[in-house]
């Protein structure tokens, strides 16, 4: 049998994914093939590289203690709203030259081509160039362009936040998958809004002016990810359903991009792989073993 982890897209709450990596670990399950996008990209993909779940909480504490300067550094170009040279940096220290087909755990990430419009599957190849890809958030990063592929790729989560299809098309049996976005939309409301108005004259543009801020359009960005993406996670839950669901209780982590409250979403990750998986790993374990001796036999 052979087992898919799926880690999902999600900013900061990604880290849940460190937690769920570390219960894994501590019962000495290792799965065949990791497929992640965005943030589950990174830590899926560092994690399949070969490095311990201690290793990987290092590397989470480090990002939560330095994100405002590692990979959330404002930019000066017009086309991002981070420096993503900074972003870079990070992943070219984290994995280096590492090669996604020489790594001991199969792994894939997702991305999204603007040219063709098509989810595009990063199972070859370097694997920083496909972290960097997988995790160009619209607007936060600029999309990242390979001439020589005719690829302009954006954030995976643009259409495929928890890549499960591509588990099962990657030959996965059983398919083990987290979600740490929440679910969208959250009911329905009439309302009756007056007649909109917009004062004029120079005293009320001077203080829309004044209050332009930077945060205020990103805040605007999130808002509008969060919903896009907890909207399609919604559907595609229903519609390409794993074999075990992890979601980890994040209610108190408002913003994806909230990097500070690190212990916390580690430990909701680790806590909620615990009530999914008590008991399944070692039935996991077992099956693997069967369907190794039958290949054998």
């Amino acid at each position: 049998m052979k087992v898919a982890l799926v880690l999902g897209g999600g900013g900061a709450r990604g880290l849940a994914h460190i937690g769920v990596i570390k219960y894994l670990s501590e019962k000495k399950f290792t799965p065949d093939l990791v497929v992640g996008c965005s943030m589950g990209a990174i830590i899926g993909g560092v994690y399949a590289a070969g490095y311990s779940s201690k290793l990987l909480e290092d590397i989470g504490r480090e990002l939560a203690r330095d994100a405002n300067r590692e990979i959330l550094k404002p930019s000066l170009s017009l086309t991002e709203l981070y420096d993503s040279s900074r972003f870079e940096r990070f992943l070219k220290r984290l994995v280096g030259k590492i090669r996604i087909e020489e790594m001991p755990i199969k792994f894939a990430a997702n991305a999204y081509d603007v040219i063709s419009q098509r989810e595009v599957i990063l199972d070859r190849g370097s694997l920083v160039s496909a972290l960097r890809a997988s995790a160009s958030l619209p607007g936060v990063y600029e999309t990242i362009h390979f001439q020589r592929e005719n690829l302009t790729l954006m954030d995976g989560g643009v259409v495929d936040p928890i890549p499960i299809g591509i588990a099962r098309r990657m030959g996965a049996d059983f398919v083990i998958a987290v979600n740490v976005l929440e679910r969208f939309p959250k009911g329905q409301i009439f309302a009756s809004l007056p007649h909109f108005h917009r004062k004029r004259g120079i005293l009320p543009f001077l203080g829309r002016a004044l209050a332009f801020k930077r945060e205020n359009v990103l805040n605007g960005l999130i808002a509008w990810f969060m919903a896009s993406q907890g909207a399609l996670v919604n559907y595609l839950l229903e519609t390409q359903k794993p074999d075990i669901l992890i979601e980890p209780d994040l209610r108190g982590i408002s913003s994806i991009l909230d990097f500070s409250k690190y212990d916390e979403i580690v430990y909701a990750g680790y806590k909620a792989a615990k009530e999914k998986l008590e008991g399944v790993l070692e039935n996991l374990r077992g099956d693997k073993g069967q369907k190794s001796q039958e290949i054998l036999r």
